[in-house]
């Protein structure tokens, strides 16, 4: 009967230990680099926003405020409800919105008429795209 070699079973336990992860997942933890609220408000983002799925409506005040209200579906339950205030501006090719925890989310963005969309960064794209409420 042939026996393992150990440096093979010292792999294999490496292996199980530290898993493996898909290419593109992002791990976000205490060492994740805080992102700099910086920039301004741009007056012509100023508005009322709608997501297009209906769930979620964005206020831009031309001040910097934002406020944010959504109606989240729950499958098979009640929908829930959940409202935020904060800080956004604009820089270079970057909106940041700041929450009242002082929490910074960075995402590139482009405009098309009366069509916002935020796209988040990093390797996992997720789009939002919103339409003006006149």
């Amino acid at each position: 009967m042939k026996t393992i070699p150990p440096i093979l079973v010292a792999c294999l336990c490496i292996i199980c230990l530290t898993g493996c992860k898909p290419k593109d997942e992002e791990i976000l933890g205490d060492d994740t680099p805080k992102i700099a609220f910086e920039g301004a408000p741009d007056a012509k983002y100023a508005g009322t926003w709608k997501t297009e799925d209906g769930i979620s409506v964005y206020e831009l005040e031309s001040s910097g405020g934002y406020k944010q209200a959504s109606h989240v579906p729950i499958p098979k339950g009640k929908p829930v409800d959940s409202h935020q205030t904060g800080n956004w501006a604009v820089k270079g090719d970057r909106m940041l919105f700041k929450d009242q925890a002082g929490n910074v989310a960075a995402y590139s963005y482009a405009l098309a008429g009366d069509k916002l969309t935020l796209t988040t960064l990093g390797s996992m794209k997720a789009k939002t795209v919103m339409d003006r409420k006149h």
